[in-house]
């Protein structure tokens, strides 16, 4: 795998190789620029790999919910995640530096981080280049890196954890519908 800093400006795509597996692949043509699996299909502990390094994402508590962004076999917080109630978020880092997690599309198609301080963002469109009729049972992502500096140092968790937003939006948008 290369650097995922390293690919400022450029875009790549979150691939889910195959629809009734939790694991999805950060794709750029035939190289793999990250991976993402969740440990179970019910579960929201997940790890992210890249040459970068090694996260686990975990959903954590019910009133208060948030997401907790950890280095792989640390029980430091490296940053928590807290959703908003009516969709988007806030990524706090541990040294204080944040980032909003929004919906920029009507229909909830694409999602983006912006960092506190305004700038460039982080954008995931849904679908890919050579989607397919089976893409349609996938959770497959367009990301479109930002072309600045501004990110760089954890642009690959960003772009990771973006994936992970995803896909738990997802599912909870399934699990209203099959309850409702």
């Amino acid at each position: 795998m290369r650097s995922v800093a390293g690919w400022r400006g450029r875009t790549a795509e979150w691939v889910q190789p195959r629809a009734l597996d939790q694991a999805y692949e950060l794709r750029s043509g035939d190289e793999q620029i990250a991976a993402l699996a969740f440990r179970s299909a019910f579960g929201s502990l997940a790890t992210a790999d890249t040459a970068d390094g090694t996260w686990t994402f975990k959903r954590v508590g019910f009133l208060n919910p948030r997401i907790t962004v950890r280095v792989l076999g640390s029980e430091t917080d490296l940053a928590v995640y807290q959703p908003q109630f009516w969709g988007g978020g806030a990524l706090v880092l541990a040294g204080g530096r944040s980032f909003a997690w929004s919906s920029t599309g009507f229909w909830g198609t694409r999602w983006e981080f912006r960092s506190s301080a305004g700038g460039s963002a982080l954008a995931f469109e849904r679908g890919v280049s050579d989607e397919g009729f089976s893409g349609l049972f996938k959770s497959q992502f367009t990301v479109t890196f930002p072309a600045d500096e501004s990110m760089r140092d954890v642009l690959p968790m960003l772009a990771a954890l973006g994936m992970y937003l995803l896909v738990l939006h997802q599912r909870d948008a399934a699990a209203v519908v099959v309850t409702g």
